[in-house]
């Protein structure tokens, strides 16, 4: 059945996600604001009168693209959805009840508040905690039944501390392969160990991250699947069973069938975005997120005039502007200044000028029909038309990821499953 809702980020109570213009607020654990968003109607569109702009958020292609995961890891691997950041800024409770429902064997999130949400909406997924848990929060991760990430002895020290000795805390050991970031050293393990045998901790899995999976042949990968296997063989000899061994995000999962071990960890790639241009075609992926807005006014200049702020472009020719009302406030990056492009009518319209805080143009010179009330598709999908999210990162000297994590959570969501 077809569903679409709009769903606020102010919560405060009881945990379940309700659509916004019938309650004007999502809630999550109780006492905490987490954001607030303007809300509309589920059939809402983006419009001068109300919002600037609205994340269209297509749960059949999350579906879509999670079951191209699958085919491409093949049977007997886990999945474990990568939800933090909000889901990538798609909306986490949303994203993870419909991992959920798909059957997917875990999830993860960066912090404690952001697993307690998906609790507290009655998402019942193993959570994966990839931050810390700081010792004042452990018995909390305990009661939300999350498997928090250690990486030292004195982290687990501090938590087997914290914990109550009749309940264990699920906890997955990280190890340092060589991107480091966090995780133990070879060196350490063998303190590691100890303060995890000492402790109430049941060890459910064994992890690590790839640092240039995104990049076919790079010789770091190699390396670190052998320093993986080194750690699981030195923590077996110290009396630590692995548990779950995992090592890869949507990069390794794609591109690295030796890095998939028991369970992998795709992120970018359940969302539509190939994790680097050499890896685009490698899974049939669709975009999940579209952002959009409305073109509110339209104005011809003669060319040799100039516009916007710093007067940075220059009409050649007689041009027809579309002013839209979206800025870099609300997450278009002012780095695409002169340099991105929306889609007006199923074609490419320029930036044309330094978008501002609420306003960007384009040039429509060459869209037929083009109108005030027009949508203007910043970045998704407008009929057989696509403008990929992860095109415009490099455009703007960064990834696509930056781009989808900094949409305004003011921005509404509005949740499309056909």
């Amino acid at each position: 059945m077809a569903r679409s809702g709009v769903y606020n980020r102010d919560r405060r109570r009881g945990g379940r996600a309700v659509p916004a213009h019938r309650t004007g607020r999502l809630y999550a654990a109780p006492g905490r604001v987490v954001a607030t968003v303007v809300t509309r109607a589920p059939d809402a569109r983006p419009d001068a009168g109300g919002s600037r702009a609205v994340c269209r958020i297509d749960l059949a292609a999350l579906r879509h693209n999670l079951a191209a995961i699958r085919r491409a890891i093949g049977p007997g691997v886990a999945v474990c959805g990568v939800v933090k950041a909000d889901a990538y800024g798609h909306g986490a409770v949303s994203v993870a009840r419909a991992l959920a429902a798909e059957g997917i064997e875990h999830l993860a999130v960066a912090s404690v508040d952001e697993a307690a949400e998906l609790r507290h909406a009655g998402i019942d997924v193993p959570i994966l905690v990839f931050g810390s848990v700081r010792p004042d929060r452990a018995r909390e991760a305990v009661r939300l039944r999350l498997a928090a990430t250690v990486w030292s002895a004195a982290a687990a020290r501090a938590l087997a501390d914290a914990l109550d000795p009749a309940a264990p805390l699920d906890v997955h050991v990280k190890v340092d392969t060589g991107m480091h970031r966090i995780g133990a050293l070879a060196g350490d393990l063998s303190a590691l160990a100890d303060a995890l045998r000492a402790g109430p901790f049941r060890i459910a899995g064994t992890m690590s991250h790839l640092a240039c999976a995104d990049e076919p042949g790079h010789a770091s990968v190699p390396a670190q699947i052998e320093a993986f296997e080194s750690a699981l063989r030195a923590l077996s000899s110290l009396g630590v069973a692995p548990g779950i061994r995992h090592l890869a995000n949507s990069a390794g999962a794609v591109a690295w069938p030796a890095a998939r071990y028991d369970m992998v960890r795709p992120g970018i790639a359940l969302y539509g975005g190939a994790p680097s241009p050499q890896l685009a075609g490698r899974l049939d992926l669709r975009p999940v997120m579209h952002l959009q807005t409305r073109v509110l006014q339209l104005k011809t200049i003669p060319a040799g005039d100039r516009v916007g702020y710093g007067h940075t472009y220059a009409a050649t020719r007689p041009t027809r502007l579309a002013v839209l009302p979206v800025g870099y406030a609300i997450g278009y990056p002012r780095a695409l200044s002169n340099r991105g492009e929306v889609l007006i009518r199923g074609h490419r319209a320029p930036v044309a000028g330094t978008i501002s805080m609420d306003h960007v143009t384009v040039d429509v010179t060459d869209v037929p029909g083009a109108a005030e009330g027009d949508v203007a598709t910043l970045w998704g999908s407008d009929g057989a038309q696509h403008l990929d999210v992860m095109e415009l990162g490099a455009r703007a000297g960064t990834i696509g990821y930056e781009l989808l994590t900094c949409v305004s959570p003011r921005t509404p969501r509005i949740y499309d499953d056909d």
